[in-house]
């Protein structure tokens, strides 16, 4: 679970259109052609009154709507004029409020357990040098905040380091086991604390990792065994802030990604299934979102394998399709089997809900993977200001040029990224899929 030109119809908000670009460079692939729609839920939710869909990813809460400029979360709201917009849809202002309320919320929340970790890991590492968990990034911290694990999912490294100067190698050698055999079903392995996880089950890691023999490391006799070696032969001292840092470095395999998506492959299986979504759209997703870290987390705060925002995609596939009045945990988004369950229901609500009106099958397809990261709001205020003016635009393009559209004029600069490194991503998982066909 990476990354073109104008559109030759640039759309102001009088619907006047504008073709003197020149799209000859831009070759957004060609087989991204989705699957039907499932069809179950238009039955099932035609009587539910339609609401603004807020973004799954990191980036979730720019749909959100209304947020105050002096909060931490308006700074990613601000992207649009949310009062305007909503003065528009005045039956949506309360749910709006309910949602930024519950996102002022948890980001509070999520701070304050940085803050936390900051202030008691600070006196032993030195300012600047306290490190924490993100949506690549698995960082954890041992008993007292002296030793840590970070794994960097995105490039393939992991770096365990003590300023325990007495028993430095006793702390590096406990870091780095529980670090390679960290379970990748934790209910929660308190990314903000010191509290020690549980070695149990599959690890995040298996098959990742070879030890000083070359034989991948699951066991933990192996793990151990591998932690002595390193600790005895790969030690690096360094000097950072002033403090004394001992350090391993252990590489992963080239195909680290790789193993850990095709970890997933069953329950990916099953929710494409299930709500009528592309497998390889569901990978792409993934990759982008976290490089396949069940753990990831951000500041939003949006947590898992497809960063799923709790109180607003999280409760919109609650309350839409499981039927219940709540929203999720970190917890159960933590669980590989929610976090992709759920993010793909949201995939789902985009495909069948929000964005059905989008005739193109690929059209919709490139609309559904931008408002997974900025919410089908902004989608259709990047064609247009007035929603069903924005349909009618969109429905006048090639999908080429809504991929052009999305990719150079959504308001979000993140956004306008991030389609393109899906993009780019889906058309990896459809050639594997190919050749996986192919070879059957």
């Amino acid at each position: 679970m990476c990354t073109t030109l104008l559109l030759t119809a640039c759309v102001n908000t009088s619907g006047h259109q504008s073709r003197s670009q020149d799209t000859s460079q831009v070759k957004p692939p060609k087989s991204l052609v989705p699957q039907p729609p499932p069809g179950g839920f238009s039955s099932i939710f035609s009587s539910a009154p339609k609401r603004e869909p807020a973004a799954a990813s990191s980036s979730a809460v720019v749909s959100s709507g209304i947020a105050q400029e002096s909060s931490p979360v308006a700074k990613a709201i601000q992207d649009e004029e949310a009062a305007t917009w909503i003065s528009r849809y005045p039956a949506l202002a309360k749910e709006y409020e309910q949602y930024r309320s519950e996102l002022e919320k948890e980001y509070r929340q999520y701070e304050q357990k940085v803050q936390k970790l900051k202030q008691k890991a600070r006196g032993y590492w030195g300012d600047g040098n306290v490190h924490e968990s993100g949506s690549d990034k698995y960082v954890k911290y041992g008993t007292g905040y002296t030793s840590r694990g970070e794994v960097d999912f995105a490039k393939g490294n992991i770096v365990v380091e003590t300023v325990e100067e007495r028993d430095h190698k006793k702390r590096l050698q406990e870091a780095i086991v529980t670090t390679l055999l960290t379970p990748d079903n934790a209910r929660d392995p308190e990314l903000f604390s010191d509290q020690g996880i549980t070695l149990r089950g599959p690890s995040v890691l298996e098959g990742q990792v070879k030890d000083h023999e070359g034989v991948i490391v699951k066991w933990e006799w192996r793990a151990n065994r591998y932690a002595d070696w390193l600790v005895e032969n790969k030690l690096q001292k360094v000097n950072s802030g002033g403090k004394t840092i001992y350090r391993i470095e252990i590489p992963m395999e080239a195909n680290h990604e790789q193993v850990r998506g095709q970890k997933y492959e069953d329950l990916v299986r099953k929710s494409a299934q299930q709500y009528g979504v592309q497998e390889s759209l569901i990978y792409s997703i993934m990759e982008t979102e976290s490089h396949f870290n069940p753990y990831a987390t951000s500041h939003i705060p949006a947590y898992g394998l497809m960063q799923v925002v709790p109180s607003t995609a999280g409760r919109d596939v609650f309350q839409r399709i499981k039927k219940r009045n709540d929203q999720p945990t970190r917890s159960y988004l933590f669980n590989p089997t929610n976090n992709i369950d759920t993010g793909t229901a949201y995939l789902s609500i985009l495909d069948d809900i929000y964005l059905k009106d989008v005739k193109h099958p690929l059209a919709r397809e490139y609309c559904v993977i931008s408002a997974y990261n900025g919410g089908a709001g902004n989608v259709l205020r990047t064609f247009s200001r007035d929603r069903k003016h924005a349909v009618k635009v969109i429905n006048s393009l090639t999908p080429q040029q809504v991929y052009v559209k999305l990719n150079r004029s959504h308001p979000s600069a993140e956004s306008r990224k991030y389609i393109e490194k899906v993009v780019k991503a889906k058309k990896k998982y459809d050639g594997m899929a190919v050749a996986r066909n192919h070879y059957q």
